[in-house]
């Protein structure tokens, strides 16, 4: 709980706990990894999205753009998620980060996100990042990148943060829709192609700046 809220990662905030002599025996990150992409039911919790699929594909093959995922999670407990929902295979592999890939950083440290902007061979500027914790958002917006809000909770009319729930209420990392860190906001990702046409022409027309930016 105190670490995890702390450093948004069960291995950073173990390996920290680990280092400080808070646990009863020496934390091994593989270990962690492992149980992480062994024991977890991710077809229990997640489902296929073939839109999902579809919109990525599309971006990636005919907007040419390069497709990046990057998560505070271990990256083989990363990878199963993405095969859960329909879109392994979908991402070169080369572009899959796990927060062993940015140790001992990790989101939302600014060092985490230039450790992947320099593995990805760009600039925040032509980067586009799609978060659903505030205070990532916030990290990328200062680093100058372009960001959409991930918000799977309905608003309620005038209601400017969402309820929130699960890891980011634990986190008190609620969406706010009205953060001027925004730059544009879906309900959920497979609402890309219809909100966000523009990356197809490698654009981004947020609310953060009045003129068009490339995205790669």
């Amino acid at each position: 709980g105190e670490y995890f809220r702390r450093y948004h990662s069960s291995m950073k905030g173990l390996s920290v706990a680990s280092q400080e002599g808070r646990l009863p025996k020496p934390f091994k990150e593989e270990e962690l990894a492992a149980w992480f992409a062994e024991e977890c039911e991710f077809g229990r919790f997640l489902k296929p999205d073939p839109a999902l699929r579809a919109a990525l594909e599309s971006l990636r093959d005919e907007a040419k753009l390069n497709l990046v995922v990057f998560s505070n999670a271990p990256k083989r407990y990363v990878q199963n998620c993405l095969v859960a929902i329909g879109v392994g295979g979908v991402f070169e592999e080369r572009l899959i980060f796990g927060v062993e890939d940015v140790l001992p950083a990790c989101k939302p440290e600014p060092a985490s996100f230039d450790t992947i902007l320099r593995a990805v061979g760009t600039t925040p500027e032509r980067t586009v990042m799609f978060e659903d914790s505030m205070k990532n958002i916030r990290a990328c917006r200062a680093l100058g990148m372009h960001t959409v809000l991930i918000d799977e909770g309905a608003f309620a009319e005038g209601q400017e943060e969402s309820a929130g729930g699960g890891e980011a209420g634990l986190l008190a990392d609620r969406p706010c829709a009205s953060d001027p860190a925004v730059g544009s906001v879906l309900q959920h990702i497979g609402q890309i192609r219809e909100r966000l046409p523009e990356l197809w022409d490698r654009k981004f027309y947020g609310r953060q700046t009045n003129t068009e930016s490339a995205a790669e």
